[in-house]
This record gives C-alpha cells, sequence and structure tokens, in this order.
C-alpha cells in the first residue's frame, strides 16, 4: 500500500508548504492579530463540516476511493489561487475553500487503510507519513524565495497525488447504511473532550507561533526548520512503533500524549530565545505521535463506522481550529505572545487531569 502512504506524504507536504506561511504572509499585508485568528478559524470551520460529511458519506456509500480521488482533484485550483491572496478578504475566503477540499479525502484515505491485513501497524505509518508532509513542507517553505513559489508548489503536490491516486484500487468494506452519528459522538465523547482542549490549546499557539520564534530572535530558516524537527521527529517515532508486534494500550498511549502536551506548553512560555525552543521539540513529537495514533487506534478498534469516528476526530481538532486561533489571537491581543503558550499549558493540563481521572 505504498501508493496511500505516498498520498498522505504528497497531501501534508502541501498543506504545510502554505500553513506556516499564513501567519508571515498576514504580518507582511497589515492584517491585525484578530484578524489572522478569522482567517485560520474559517479555514478550521470549513475542514470541520468537511471532513464529517465526506467521512459519513464514505462510511454510507461503502466507497473509499472516490472520495481521495475527488480530494487531490478539488485541492489543486484551490489551493493554487493562494498566490492571488492579497488583504483580508481574499485570505479569508481562499483559506477557507482550501479547508473544504482538503476534508474531503483525508479520512476515507484512513478508513481505506484500516480495511487491509495488519491495519494497526499501517495507522502508524499513515500519522507518520502525515508528519513527514509537514516536515517536508516546513522545511521547504522556509527555503523557497517567495509566497508564490511555496503556494505554487503546494498546489502540485495535490495535482501529482490526483494522478497518482488513479492507480489506487478500491477496497471491500463493510457498509453500514443506516447509523446515527450522535450515537457514534455519544460512544467516543470522552475522546473527542480530551482533543478538542488540547487541540483548542494547541491552535492557539500555532496561530502566532512563527511570530513568536521570531520575536524570540528566529529567522524565516530557522522558523522551518523548527517546526520541521518536530514532524521529522514524529515520524521516526511513528515508523519505530509501527514495527511494535502485538496490540500497544490505547488509552495509555493517550494518557501519555496528554501529559507530554501540557510539558511542551509550559517550557514554551518559558523560553527566552528560540534556542530554547530546540530540546522542547522532541518532547512534542513524541506526545503528538503518541496522543494522534492512540486515538485513532481506540476509534479504529471500537468502532464499525470507521471514517465516520475517524473523521470526527479531525471535525473535533478543526473545531479547535476554529475556537483556538480566535482564542490565540485574542490573548496575544490583550497580553502578548507569552501569555498564549499558557493559555495552551492550561487547556492541556485540563484535559490531562480529566483522562487520569476517568482512567482511576
Amino acid at each position: 500500500m505504498r501508493t496511500a502512504y505516498a498520498l498522505t506524504l504528497l497531501s501534508n507536504t502541501g498543506v504545510a508548504f502554505s500553513s506556516i506561511l499564513i501567519p508571515l504572509l498576514s504580518r507582511d499585508l497589515g492584517l491585525s492579530f484578530f484578524q489572522l485568528g478569522l482567517v485560520v478559524m474559517g479555514y478550521g470551520l470549513a475542514s470541520a463540516l468537511s471532513y464529517f460529511l465526506f467521512g459519513r458519506l464514505s462510511d454510507s456509500l461503502g466507497r473509499r476511493t472516490v472520495f481521495v480521488r475527488l480530494g487531490f482533484l478539488l485541492c489543486f485550483p484551490a489551493f493554487l489561487l493562494q498566490v492571488l491572496m492579497g488583504g483580508f478578504p481574499s485570505l479569508l475566503l481562499v483559506r477557507t475553500l482550501a479547508g473544504f477540499c482538503l476534508g474531503i479525502g483525508t479520512f476515507p484515505l484512513l478508513a481505506y487503510l484500516s480495511g487491509l491485513p495488519r491495519y494497526e501497524s499501517r495507522v502508524w505509518l499513515f500519522a507518520g507519513f502525515t508528519s513527514l508532509g509537514w516536515a517536508v513542507g516546513y522545511l521547504g517553505a522556509g527555503l523557497l524565495p517567495t509566497y508564490e513559489a511555496a503556494f505554487l508548489l503546494s498546489s502540485l503536490f495535490f495535482l501529482t497525488g490526483f494522478l497518482l491516486s488513479l492507480s489506487l484500487p478500491e477496497v471491500g468494506v463493510r457498509r453500514k447504511r443506516s447509523f446515527s452519528s450522535l450515537e457514534v459522538i455519544r460512544r467516543n465523547s470522552r475522546t473527542y473532550l480530551h482533543y478538542l482542549l488540547r487541540h483548542t490549546g494547541a491552535q492557539c499557539v500555532w496561530t502566532v507561533f512563527p511570530l513568536y520564534l521570531v520575536e524570540l530572535g528566529a529567522s524565516k530558516g530557522w522558523v522551518g526548520l523548527l517546526y520541521a524537527l518536530n514532524c521529522g521527529l514524529q515520524f521516526v517515532i511513528m515508523a519505530a512503533f509501527s514495527r511494535v508486534r502485538g496490540p500497544l494500550d490505547d488509552r495509555l498511549l493517550v494518557r501519555t500524549g496528554l501529559l507530554l502536551s501540557t510539558v511542551t506548553f509550559l517550557a514554551y512560555s518559558l523560553a527566552t530565545s528560540y534556542l530554547h525552543i530546540l530540546p522542547v521539540q522532541p518532547v512534542l513529537a513524541v506526545a503528538w505521535s503518541t496522543l494522534y495514533v492512540g486515538s485513532l487506534l481506540h476509534l479504529l478498534r471500537r468502532n464499525l463506522e470507521k471514517a465516520t469516528s475517524t473523521s470526527l476526530l479531525g471535525s473535533t481538532m478543526s473545531v479547535a481550529g476554529v475556537i483556538g486561533p480566535f482564542l490565540g489571537g485574542a490573548v496575544s491581543e490583550l497580553f502578548g505572545l507569552r501569555a498564549v503558550m499558557l493559555t495552551a499549558f492550561l487547556l492541556n493540563l485540563t484535559a490531562t487531569l480529566l483522562a487520569a481521572r476517568e482512567e482511576s
């Protein structure tokens, strides 16, 4: 299933090439922190809707590859339009469109892999190639001379992915014609709540993190390198876990990820130089690897509606991508960028304590 891993790599490389530059572009265009929060919020809301809608359709129709291909096909023009962004209205419109198109094929592709033998090791690799794509995109975006070059290259990754997806064979799916989305949400509500708290805090940070790094003295190249280090280490960690024989305790993985996320954001708040961020990135890499894959395994093991349950996790992350940027933008406007890191720490601490209490 190398094709599926290649598609994951291409998709996330394309996303990362543009995402890391949006805060810097907004600064150059004179947008306020609040306007930047609205742009990221539009992207998150659109992707949340799209993840849920097409994940549910994939389960209802028993089809995977058609949504994967459609997603790549529509992402090509959507991400190409980013070269035309020249102010707040165009940033908001184009990024919202990009978020919706991205959500079409993401979780049908994960559900595709979950229908194959030894799917648990494949989930680790799916998540690993997701992180590798972000690492390549972050590093590459920091090296390109212009925003337009990064946005153009971003769209070409999706075009390549569409052409490659044409060779992806369909797999058999246990189709569930009628099911309640509310029942899926109720069944997995604790997982979604932990994620909502954790990722709201994270999105508070990622909305302004490039600006925080620059404030700490980092160049654009260092910004890309620090992002890439985190994601590159995630790939190594997830690839190593994929070789572990026997099932892993998904709840232990989730609790570990929440605790280490809390430590990460506390360390961010204490940094006085961008070099202080460097030793924290491996901790963040372990945190995300265990939290994300632990949550995916938890959902895939307990739900027949695999695309729906995992897409709702993606929607939860995107809803956090709606709340987090607004909160991060407001906090940074009122109290400064360091206060955003402390806000993320408190939200992650709450999620960690809730998970520990539920387990006990």
